[in-house]
């Protein structure tokens, strides 16, 4: 994906994934800095310390005295307030980073105009007119950053102005204290902001936690809201998505379908202890066995009569004692083998869960209802992928289709949120797949469809399932293994005609690989139309609606 300026992501995503982690664990993380990460090599990092400082951010509750973290329990407790936290904080760090970036490119031409200083005649450097006005103005300009006029007084006098070491030395520390004027002006400006942003950030989760209490609304359907609001809180546009989301009541096969969709139901989701019973051959000694040789050990019932011989003897009686404890008695040596039942415990890991594949009917007969029982689907689905880490497609067919990767997309949407805007959000019609220089077709994971930020257009016309299935059929053959156990959802009228039935055969062919197929058949309530699908669906639902009448 493209973005506005590169630069933004490249420096704020270390601060990111600081933020990034407490949502998730609730726990301060510092990640390591890498090049990429962090572009400016400094000592001091106020953006990274204010974070810390925020995150272990400590409060006094007045009726007991007991000091808690301000934000630490309510983001780890509350998966809305986790969301609400990183888009404010995100914000925040990415208005620093741009500042960070603007004084640095005010410093730029200051750390020019020293390394100039660098390449003076040495007729020039010695000229005291020159170089004492000089100093009089780093001193005026970085006294507050350490610069030490007196010094370097002392340093040219004389003939210590046409030592070139000298003027180095001067050049580094000019440029050190124009880094540490940078990180001064970055401390200013936390400094300012820092009051309003937290009073904001605090008002903001209490706003939204008031909202879903005076409405009796669930944090499931809270999150979904603020995930499809796209230009930051207000209480009209959170409670229009709202009622977008409210329509899941009505229908309760949608959380049905998602719930299949996302396996939860499903055993083989999670890791189980296994018992292994079996046969095992031991080998053992027995007097009745066949003997094999001869040993050494304190076996009484296997002494070669050499040794009952000393024994026996009253002489030899003391080293037949001291062999014994030594165990160096000769003895018969016998194999047996004997076999015996045994039990093993062994550890049988969850089976792998492929993508998530949504294929939606963007025909003219999806308008009205079936667009919004649709979108309201497809967020609740986003939610799903994204708590169980699986890769989410979608596929809008009507007389041509184009794939959207929806995690992707989500992500885009989430940076946008935060002041990182995506301007490249092509999507690549496609009436069958894509052909690469060679002829072959690349879709899903190896050529990734770009993300939207806007919300799907009905693009009106018929259907065709032709096309439909060639792209779903390109994502599940794409990527060899990692698309086992897939789930796939149509969502349609399945008012489309049959394709050749050689595709329709292929749907068995993925069923006895692990994947699944879904549909929600979205229909009028007079709708009498059969439908010749369902045999090759795991499942097909029936979502009838009412339609508008107009007169």
């Amino acid at each position: 994906m493209k973005y506005q300026n590169n630069k933004d992501l490249a420096e704020a995503q270390y601060y990111l994934k600081m933020l990034d982690d407490f949502c998730k664990s609730g726990q301060v993380k510092i990640p390591e800095p890498t090049g990429a990460a962090m572009p400016w090599d400094l000592k001091e990092d106020p953006l990274k310390d204010y974070l810390i400082h925020l995150f272990t951010l400590k409060v006094t509750i007045p009726e007991t005295g007991e000091e808690v973290q301000k934000f630490m329990c309510q983001v780890a407790n509350s998966k809305i307030k986790s969301k609400v936290f990183y888009d404010c904080v995100g914000k925040f760090i990415v208005e620093c980073v741009h500042h960070m970036r603007f004084q640095r490119q005010r410093a730029w031409t200051e750390s020019h105009r020293a390394d100039d200083v660098l390449d003076w005649t040495p007729f020039k450097r010695m000229d005291e007119q020159v170089w004492l006005p000089l100093i009089d103005q780093l001193e005026q300009e970085h006294q507050e950053d350490g610069f030490d006029k007196s010094f370097f007084l002392k340093l040219m006098a004389g003939d210590g102005a046409s030592k070139p070491e000298n003027w180095e030395r001067l050049v580094r520390d000019w440029k050190v204290c124009i880094d540490h004027q940078v990180l001064n002006k970055l401390k200013d400006f936390i400094s300012l902001r820092q009051n309003n942003f937290e009073t904001g950030l605090v008002r903001m989760m209490d706003q939204i936690t008031r909202n879903m209490k005076t409405k009796g609304v669930s944090e499931q359907r809270a999150v979904q809201a603020w995930e499809l609001m796209t230009n930051g809180w207000t209480e009209t546009e959170f409670e229009r998505r709202l009622n977008q989301v409210k329509i899941q009541d009505k229908y309760p096969e949608i959380k049905e379908i998602v719930a299949k969709m996302g396996r939860v139901a499903d055993a083989n989701g999670k890791d189980r202890l296994t018992i292994a019973s079996g046969v095992e051959m031991k080998m053992e000694h027995s007097a009745e066995s066949d003997i094999e040789g001869i040993t050494v050990g304190d076996d009484l019932n296997s002494l070669l009569p050499l040794e009952l011989a000393q024994y026996s003897d009253e002489d030899m009686e003391g080293l037949f004692i001291y062999k014994y404890r030594t165990r160096r008695l000769q003895t018969f040596r016998y194999k047996s083998e004997m076999s015996k039942p045994s039990r093993k415990l062994g550890f049988t890991h969850a089976s792998r869960k492929g993508p998530m594949i949504v294929c939606l009917d963007t025909s003219a007969s999806m308008y009205g209802t079936p667009e919004r029982i649709s979108s309201t689907l497809i967020s609740l689905l986003e939610e799903t992928a994204e708590d169980l880490e699986r890769d989410c497609f979608l596929i809008d067919f009507s007389v041509s289709t184009r794939a959207i990767d929806l995690m992707a997309k989500r992500k885009a949407e989430r940076l946008k949120r935060i002041g990182i805007t995506v301007v490249d959000s092509t999507e690549i019609p496609d009436n069958s797949a894509d052909l690469s220089s060679d002829g072959q077709a690349h879709t899903g994971r190896g050529v990734r469809r770009q993300p939207t930020t806007t919300h799907l257009p009905f693009i009106g016309g018929g259907t065709s399932a032709k096309k439909i299935m060639s792209q779903m059929f390109d994502l599940l053959d794409n990527d060899g293994l990692h698309y086992v156990n897939a789930d796939v959802l149509w969502i349609t009228d399945f008012l489309i005609p049959n394709p050749p039935q050689q595709m329709l055969a292929r749907f068995k062919e993925y069923k006895e690989t692990g994947t699944r197929f879904y549909g929600i058949r979205i229909v009028r309530d007079d709708d009498k139309e059969p439908n010749g699908w369902k045999d090759y669906f795991n499942r097909i639902y029936t979502i009838k609606y009412r339609p508008l009448r107009r007169y």
